[in-house]
């Protein structure tokens, strides 16, 4: 499988925007570490190829936090992507394992269930703009629609696909963005939509190429494009050990104590999952610092 990578590019003679990703190797890298059934790896990797489009507009340590708040069993997805490519993300009920809704179609949908979907942007000012709006089809690329149309006035098409394989694993994930840029003609419009209809299932497209060349070209097909940028897709978590040691010392000085007396501290981070365990005389360093 080919390395992952978000392009950004124009088409139709400037008239619409657009943005392609391939992601299949983050989302198997997520599915890994979280060892989740197919359904939630379907809806973490929906939901973490999504912000990266959502993050392909911001600029250098900038990033996006989108939140899957339903009461579905999944009981919430969790997705942060940064403007560098870098992604990360968590299912809350990884486990979940339910029936599918037609031969070889996950039930996204029902896993999310009903709810909000928020959606948050960092800036680099240290400004943090979040919006909020209904789940609408908890099939994760319709609500990025919505949420669009409805917080920032800009129509879209969005396709978010992640194909799962009989032993769990990721074979294919991608997704694309096309927005209409403003003053663009009905004609424009009209050959998106014609272009749109005429397209496989987006998981399939991207299980089947074999280079990020042949995605963009299975999916854009003669809508005259042009590539504007390239950026590499990877999971990345931003934790650390030095991290969680500001977490533990942020618990307080009885805490640490009580840790104490329980000889050790194992911490795991939701979004990556990794351990860091802590032992008496690391938790002894960090009780003397707290005081």
């Amino acid at each position: 499988m080919f390395a992952d990578e978000l392009w950004i590019g124009t088409m139709l003679d400037g008239e619409a925007r657009w943005v392609v990703a391939s992601t299949t190797n983050t989302v198997e890298e997520a599915r890994r570490r979280h060892n989740t059934s197919p359904v939630a790896t379907a809806a973490l990797g929906r939901l973490m190829t999504g912000t990266l489009f959502l993050a392909s507009s911001l600029k250098g340590e900038e990033a996006v936090t989108t939140r899957l708040l339903g009461d579905g069993p999944l009981g919430g997805v969790v997705s942060v992507g940064k403007a560098n490519g870098e992604v990360r993300g968590y299912v809350r009920e990884p486990n979940v394992d339910l029936e599918l809704k037609a031969p070889g179609k996950l039930n996204v949908a029902e896993g999310v269930g009903n709810g909000e979907f928020v959606v948050s942007r960092s800036l680099d000012s240290g400004n943090v703009y979040t919006g909020m709006v209904p789940i609408v089809s908890g099939e994760i690329a319709e609500d990025f629609a919505n949420y669009l149309l409805t917080s920032e006035q800009i129509t879209s098409a969005v396709a978010l696909g992640v194909l799962v394989e009989t032993d769990y694993h990721v074979s294919g994930s991608a997704g694309f963005l096309i927005q209409p840029l403003p003053g663009a003609s009905e004609e424009t419009i009209k050959t998106i939509e014609d272009r749109l209809e005429a397209l496989a299932g987006i998981s399939s497209i991207a299980a089947e190429s074999s280079s990020m060349n042949e995605l963009v070209d299975k999916i854009l097909g003669d809508l005259n494009f042009t590539v504007l940028e390239r950026r590499p897709v990877k999971f990345r978590c931003s934790c650390s050990k030095d991290k969680l040691e500001e977490t533990l010392i942020s618990l307080g000085q009885k805490e640490l104590e009580e840790l104490i007396s329980e000889g050790k501290a194992e911490l795991v981070c939701h979004f990556c999952n990794e351990q860091y365990l802590f032992n008496e005389q690391e938790l002894r360093d960090l009780l003397e610092r707290a005081r």
